[in-house]
């Protein structure tokens, strides 16, 4: 088993929606537990093949970067036109497509949801359960 950094850790929960704050906790016959799923990917994390840490590091890094030109898209949002140079007024969405997408592979290589309360994946994050067809 490899271990994540808690600094990686933290990037790995943000990417994937979940709180940055205590986890408040609730009772289930007498025991704590975490309330959602945040244990499923703290598990996971724990649990991480040492030949995939190198994955998750670079599909952090992606995020980060997807992130920072979402930031620098909102400064061009003013602009239709640099001299020659035409904008597309929907680089933030596209952006954000393209975030939802390397997240995805995230959670894939680790196993595990997003926060499906996150405002990032709303409406994109699965929840409930998932049909069983009876054959």
């Amino acid at each position: 088993m490899a271990v994540l950094t808690p600094s990686e850790k933290a990037r790995t929960r943000y990417h994937l929606g979940y709180l940055g704050v205590q986890v408040a906790d609730s009772l289930s016959f007498g025991q704590p537990i975490p309330i959602q799923t945040l244990f499923i990917v703290e598990a996971a994390m724990d649990h991480l093949i040492a030949e995939h840490v190198p994955k998750v590091r670079s599909l952090l890094d992606v995020l980060d970067g997807i992130e920072c030109r979402l930031l620098a898209a909102a400064d061009r949002l003013a602009a239709i036109s640099l001299g020659e140079i035409k904008l597309r007024d929907n680089e933030p969405d596209m952006l954000e497509k393209e975030y939802f997408r390397w997240a995805g592979r995230l959670a894939d290589i680790l196993g595990v949801p997003f926060y499906a309360y996150s405002n990032r994946f709303k409406g994109k994050a699965m929840m409930g359960s998932i049909p069983v067809r009876n054959s």
